[in-house]
């Protein structure tokens, strides 16, 4: 019992130092008072509840489960490039492509977080559980697409309809385009300080449709790791609300559409039209439905115009999110989805527009503030 006591006693000053400074007075104050509690279990109560008091204040869990989920991450990315260059044989044109874009995803995931660190674009996290989760599961999905190409190029061959061989030129070309496109963005905010934001990104973007017309997997799975990581960094213009509605209904949207998928695609191909205008209709929807939840969501104070254009901002970003997650869970459930990682983000925006617009023109009625002052339900 004693030595048990010692180690709580040890935990809980060394978890205090997490403390902000005016809250690690209190903390040590936790521990000085356990030796006036009589030893024993009541001493060992006492400093259970100060270490979980602390790790609480402290967010202590919510740290170490993000670090975990980010380990899992890292030790699944591991294991998708492993898998890249085991299971298919060394002669397999098909091989080096996967090969290449399995190490583009990897290093997309590492490299970004440390080209955005400065300006905080990619980190730190957010703080909120929302943020983490959305993060480590984004990221996770990621990983997941390497596994569905690999898995996909497995069983196919070579045709007149089949992928070709691994081309290095083009390669070297989308690296050379995402080196100029980064080096156009530097220069021209160097050269032109003043100059408008959108004019200082153009070169960029076209350097970039470039890159996803030479190599498009390649370009998608580092545009949705750059966008997972700055939705949920701790600057992200995306609410906090917003990004929970965008998650859920893209989640919804994806599960909706996987089942039909694997309903009705599996038995014939008929289907694939009707099939692809509903996955796309209920993108649209549930994007509205959940620009309509982050514009209700968002605190009605200021200016009303104002207003107004935050809570449709928020319901576009919120759309956006959902037509994202709903693309990117298809594509793993089936390569031959890839279109919606570019069709989805777009539909959804759009209706997550609407979705808060139409919110903010038809606000929540305030709800009078509620009290229940010595145990009597009062109004305000």
């Amino acid at each position: 019992m004693g030595g048990l006591t010692r180690v709580l006693a040890g935990l809980l000053r060394c978890t205090a130092r997490l403390l902000p400074p005016g809250r690690r007075q209190w903390a040590e104050a936790v521990g000085a008072e356990a030796s006036e509690v009589a030893p024993g279990w009541l001493r060992l109560r006492w400093l259970a509840g100060g270490l979980w008091l602390v790790a609480r204040e402290a967010m202590m869990m919510r740290k170490v489960v993000y670090w975990l989920g980010a380990g899992a991450v890292a030790a699944g990315a591991a294991w998708v490039v492993w898998l890249s260059w085991r299971t298919s044989p060394a002669d397999d044109p098909q091989t080096v492509t996967d090969r290449v874009r399995v190490l583009v995803v990897g290093a997309a995931l590492v490299v970004l977080p440390w080209v955005g660190r400065r300006r905080g674009w990619f980190g730190p996290v957010g703080s909120s559980i929302t943020a983490r989760l959305v993060r480590v599961t984004g990221c996770a999905a990621v990983c997941g697409l390497g596994v569905a190409v690999v898995g996909m190029d497995s069983h196919l061959g070579l045709g007149p309809h089949q992928p070709g061989p691994f081309s290095l030129l083009r390669e070297v070309i989308a690296l050379v385009l995402v080196g100029a496109a980064l080096a156009a963005r530097a220069v021209g905010k160097a050269r032109w300080p003043d100059a408008e934001p959108s004019a200082q990104w153009f070169p960029a973007a076209i350097a970039g449709l470039l890159v996803f017309f030479a190599v498009p997997l390649q370009a998608l799975a580092i545009v949705y790791s750059a966008g997972i990581l700055a939705v949920t960094s701790l600057r992200s213009p995306v609410a906090n609300a917003s990004l929970a509605a965008g998650a859920i209904t893209g989640l919804a949207a994806s599960l909706a559409g996987g089942l039909a998928t694997y309903e009705l695609a599996s038995s014939s191909d008929r289907y694939v039209g009707p099939l692809f205008l509903g996955v796309v209709t209920a993108v649209f929807l549930l994007a509205a439905l959940a620009g309509v939840a982050a514009a209700w969501l968002m605190p009605g104070t200021g200016d009303p115009e104002e207003l107004r254009t935050a809570r449709g901002r928020q319901g576009l970003l919120a759309g956006s999110v959902a037509g994202a997650v709903c693309g990117l869970l298809l594509t793993n459930f089936a390569v031959v989805a890839v279109v919606m990682m570019v069709i989805g983000p777009l539909v959804g925006a759009g209706g997550g527009a609407i979705g808060g617009l139409i919110a903010a023109d038809h606000p929540r009625r305030s709800r009078p503030a509620r009290s229940w002052a010595a145990g009597m339900f009062v109004r305000f």
